[in-house]
């Protein structure tokens, strides 16, 4: 058996554990990145702000697309549309996306390794980690320090919390030969209660799928929306994917950080997660880099804390039925309400407080009825 030690050790390869490993590395950190699918293709939408690409220092030959408009349509099938070119949306191809984001790692000096991890203790202020790789061998690593990254259905945070991320489900599929232009989110009891149903454009065609709560009835779901699309022609058989639904979760104890999709770091209502992924493994690293593991958390809470709150109650609002959800289809009219939804999603303006919040959501509704 081979034993490794490393100051810090980032389970998982995605965008927060590879930007987590790259801001270590560039700081001349001990860092090892496990990952035991290098070819895996996560199930995703692949959107995230453009101006996201600058801030992390991504290269944007990895975008295939750039989206300027969503259209959101509602349960009567009323279709508003939204011009987001201030703030638009670059989407990626996740299997290339991630891939990158390795590279950019290991060239910044990190260690990279393909294996499994399915042993992980804290004893003595550190981490002990056991790795099986592809042929068999198995790898002990001591580490101070675990970023665990491991996605929506980490088995790290199973063995230290005893939890998985709070999570839901989603249906989806990818039509190759259809093609759409803007990002559409579709509303409806019928389709997806609470939450939304979604047509994407993807690296190839588009990526259409819901969220919904309810897992017995998923099937019933897919089919209304997609005979709603009126897309046409057979109705793919779709697949199936956790998907993190925000709630406020571990952050960090006992020398190990929990980043991206493994603490349910997805932004309510809208339910983008790239972006969030990205700043998480960036804001643990920095925190590891300072020697002050508790920054990690207090960082967060500081950055996000309030939006995500702010984003939540919106949901809460307006997606418990379709009379809320025509009313908030009818907002989307306007350009002011329009404007200041982008910019609080886009994280150009700081949303309000919650009394104002529901004070101007109401002052609206009665303006605009």
């Amino acid at each position: 058996m081979k034993s490794l030690k490393f100051k810090t050790v980032v389970i998982g390869g995605g965008p927060s554990g590879a930007n987590a490993a790259k801001y270590l590395a560039s700081s001349n950190e001990d860092v090892l990145l496990i990952e035991k699918d290098l070819k895996f293709d996560k199930p995703c939408g692949g959107g995230l702000f453009l101006k996201a690409f600058d801030e992390f220092d991504i290269p944007k030959t990895v975008i295939t697309k750039v989206v300027n408009t969503i259209d959101i349509v509602s349960p009567k099938l009323k279709k508003v549309s939204v011009d987001i070119s201030k703030h638009p949306l670059a989407i990626v191809h996740r299997q290339e996306f991630d891939k990158t984001l390795r590279d950019l790692a290991v060239e910044a000096g990190a260690k990279l390794i393909k294996a499994k991890v399915v042993n992980i203790s804290t004893k003595n202020e550190g981490v002990r980690i056991l790795a099986r790789q592809l042929d068999g061998t198995e790898i002990t690593i001591n580490a101070k320090y675990a970023i665990v990254a491991d996605g929506v259905n980490s088995s790290a945070r199973v063995q230290l919390l005893g939890e998985h991320p709070n999570r839901v489900l989603t249906y989806y599929a990818n039509l190759k030969d259809t093609t759409s232009s803007s990002c559409q989110f579709w509303f409806g009891d019928d389709i997806s209660p609470k939450h939304y149903a979604w047509i994407f454009p993807h690296y190839n065609g588009v990526n259409i799928g819901l969220v919904a709560n309810n897992k017995h009835k998923m099937k019933e779901f897919y089919n209304n929306f997609f005979k709603k699309t009126q897309i046409g022609g057979t109705i793919p058989k779709p697949k199936g994917y956790f998907i993190p639904h925000w709630k406020r979760m571990t952050l960090y104890k006992d020398n190990v950080f929990y980043v991206g999709d493994s603490a349910s770091l997805v932004l309510p209502f809208t339910y983008e997660g790239i972006y969030y992924a990205l700043k998480s493994g960036k804001l643990a690293a920095q925190a590891i880099i300072k020697n002050n593991p508790s920054e990690y958390e207090k960082s967060w809470n500081s950055l996000y804390l309030k939006k995500f709150k702010f984003l939540r109650t919106l949901q809460t609002i307006f997606l418990q039925n379709n009379w809320w959800i025509d009313r908030m289809v009818r907002l989307y009219q306007h350009p002011k309400f329009q404007t200041a939804v982008i910019e609080y999603w886009s994280g150009s303006r700081e949303p309000a407080s919650l009394f104002k919040t529901l004070y101007k959501i109401v002052r609206s509704l009665i303006k605009y009825s």
